[in-house]
């Protein structure tokens, strides 16, 4: 066999922003979007001329579109990531295993990959979201958020209204119809501060505690994802059904006290408000345990009682700007029931401060600030990313890109691109804590003002030998870097880039 590896689960990227989501749950009313793998090669020995490809999945109705990558030499202790299109829509919510396989020579090594699909659904009658597990349906009503008081753009007329289209139903739909320019990025709730949450027991179940969802996540990594997809749908719906999104807003308070982003147009914008909004529940809800663990904790039903269903009524606030990749407070207030067949009703509460964990202690990036493209230099960006504790991350540790967004006669267009730490040209040496890519700018259409955002988010790292218990505490999908700080004076979010470059 060959020693190579997928050492992290598998996971989505989104595709508007690119954007890794939240654990790396591939969510089904997105339709297509990106499969997205580490290749590790543990060997002495650089692993040469070697394919790639994924052979199958466990469900027919999974489409990954076939690819397969050659690989010249990867050192040893490196990891590349390889990505795949894969369109999940066709499937129940449940847990799937991918099966992916590496040849050199006659040696074949076959890698099974579990993942985990979900379906975020939305029923206007009621305002009620929802996400699918197999153990039950998480129910969710938005009842409060932070928004700008004045958005800086109101979405672009493209077509005409359509009535019938279901905002987050038919999300795939709608994402269909997005052009591959001229979108504007313009979330109308940057942070959640009020959530009604109800977990419907399918079937209910006897003891203290419930089985976790797919039997690893908590709940709350569900929530983060419904979140994150709701606010997808929101600017995606926005952009093409007439600057609505009928009944759900409508439904929401979304008090004016937070500040405006001034540029509407980048995706590094959307991408920071989706990693805030995450972070700032996770952060408030903590990664140790989950709320819904914490309310079976201390409340122990009779014994011939089953429970039919748990109830949170949560309320966040923020003491202080949400920094993203920094540590900020979350003050989280909650009140838990859980309800039984027999009709009775226990509760516990919860009022405390908790600190975003996501976060680095350091990172730096090196770019050139010229690039004579009349003379074919490659733009080449670098970036090293120190942890909590000033560890540094290497390799697999991390998903990476870069986005150059233009200024001037540029401004609009985009350009995106991974950075691997893989021994891979332009990367120097595998696994060393460098993250490295490389454009060619066009030295005829790309002359001008360029401004650099490198995107780092964690990856989940759980096992197959941990316990259910032990793999939830593990939450990937954050994003680490700090480009956005939403803070509560009103006026213009302060958003930074890592650096500019001058194409000539």
């Amino acid at each position: 066999m060959l020693p190579v590896s997928i050492p992290n689960r598998p996971f989505a990227t989104e595709p508007i922003t690119g954007a890794m989501l939240p654990d790396g749950f591939f969510e089904a009313s997105l339709g297509k979007q990106r499969l997205n793998a580490h290749f590790r090669h543990a060997g002495a020995a650089p692993l040469t001329n070697a394919n790639i490809y994924v052979e199958g999945a466990s469900h027919p109705g999974i489409v990954i579109t076939p690819r397969t990558y050659f690989i010249a030499n990867l050192g040893g202790g490196g990891a590349q990531l390889l990505t795949w299109d894969i369109d999940v829509s066709g499937v129940p919510q449940g847990t799937y295993y991918l099966s992916f396989v590496a040849t050199s020579g006659t040696t074949l090594s076959r890698i099974i990959k579990k993942i985990f699909v979900t379906r975020v659904q939305f029923d206007p009658a009621t305002n009620t979201f929802s996400i699918q597990a197999p153990e039950g349906i998480l129910e969710v009503i938005i009842k409060g958020g932070l928004g700008p008081k004045n958005p800086p753009c109101c979405g672009k007329d493209t077509t005409p209204p359509v009535d019938d289209l279901n905002f987050v139903n038919d999300l795939g739909l709608l994402v269909a119809q997005l052009p591959s320019t001229d979108l504007e990025y313009c979330p109308p709730i940057y942070l959640f501060t009020d959530l009604e949450l109800a977990f419907r027991h399918n079937p209910p179940f006897t003891g203290q505690y419930s089985d976790l969802p797919f039997q690893d996540p908590w709940w709350k990594t569900l929530l983060t994802v419904l979140l994150v997809i709701f606010l997808i749908a929101a600017v995606v719906a926005a952009f093409v059904i007439f600057g609505s999104i009928g009944v759900a807003l409508g439904s929401i308070a979304t008090f004016a006290t937070c500040c405006a982003a001034a540029d509407v147009a980048s995706p590094v914008l959307f991408g920071s408000v989706l990693g805030a909004a995450a972070s700032a529940v996770l952060a408030g809800l903590t990664d140790v345990r989950d709320p819904f663990r914490r309310g079976q904790d201390n409340t122990l039903p009779a014994a011939n009682e089953r429970t039919v269903a748990e109830q949170l009524n949560l309320t966040l606030a923020y003491p202080e700007p949400v920094a993203v990749g920094r540590p900020f407070s979350v003050q989280a207030k909650w009140d838990y029931t859980r309800l039984t067949d027999a009709g009775t009703a226990y509760t516990f509460s919860v009022n405390e401060m908790n600190q975003n964990t996501h976060v680095l202690s350091k990172y730096e990036i090196e770019a050139p600030n010229v690039v004579r493209a009349y003379k074919g230099e490659p733009f080449i960006v670098k970036g090293t990313f120190l942890g909590p504790a000033g560890e540094t991350f290497k390799a697999d540790q991390l998903f990476v890109r870069c986005i150059l967004q233009g200024t001037g006669p540029q401004a609009g267009r985009f350009i995106q691109f991974m950075m691997q730490d893989d021994g891979i040209d332009p990367d120097q040496d595998p696994a060393d804590g460098v993250y490295t890519g490389q454009h060619i700018f066009d030295r005829e259409k790309d002359r001008g003002l360029w401004m650099i955002f490198v995107i780092a988010q964690d990856v989940n790292t759980a096992t197959p030998d941990l316990s259910p218990e032990d793999a939830a505490k593990i939450i990937g999908g954050q994003v680490l870097t700090h480009q956005l700080t939403i803070d509560f004076k009103g006026g213009t979010c302060p958003f930074v880039p890592d650096g500019d470059v001058n194409v000539i």
